[in-house]
Parts: structure tokens; sequence; C-alpha cells
């Protein structure tokens, strides 16, 4: 079931844009898992969404810098 979601959501938006949402699970998957099933919000768990977005953001503005170009 993923990967056709995953074929219909490159179809939708390309693959560029598709493959930024790859990178923004983990951090969804920890929201969920705090609101679901209970588990503590740790430092390290804090420190590796902040990583993750951090990355996200730094890569975007390269990538729309390129572009501009």
């Amino acid at each position: 079931m993923g990967f056709f979601v995953w074929n219909l959501s490159t179809q939708w938006i390309g693959a560029l844009k598709t493959s930024v949402y790859i990178y923004v699970s983990p951090i969804v998957t920890v929201v969920l898992s705090v609101l679901i099933l209970k588990e503590r919000l740790t430092v390290r768990l804090v420190i590796g969404a902040v990583l993750i977005l951090t990355g996200l953001v730094i890569s975007q503005k390269r990538s729309k810098a390129s572009d501009m170009k």
C-alpha cells in the first residue's frame, strides 16, 4: 500500500516534492507515537526532529536559489 501511495503522489506532485515528504515521516512517526502510543518524548527525539527539519529547510533554500539562476 505504501508503494502505491508513493507512486500516486509522485505522479500528482512530482518526484522532487515527494522526496521531501519522505524525510518528514520520522517526525510524523514520533508525534503519532507520543499521541497514540503514549510514548515518552525524549530530548533525543526532539533533537532528531529539529535536525531533520533544519536539513529540509537548508536543502529547500539551496534548491530555490539554484532555480533562480
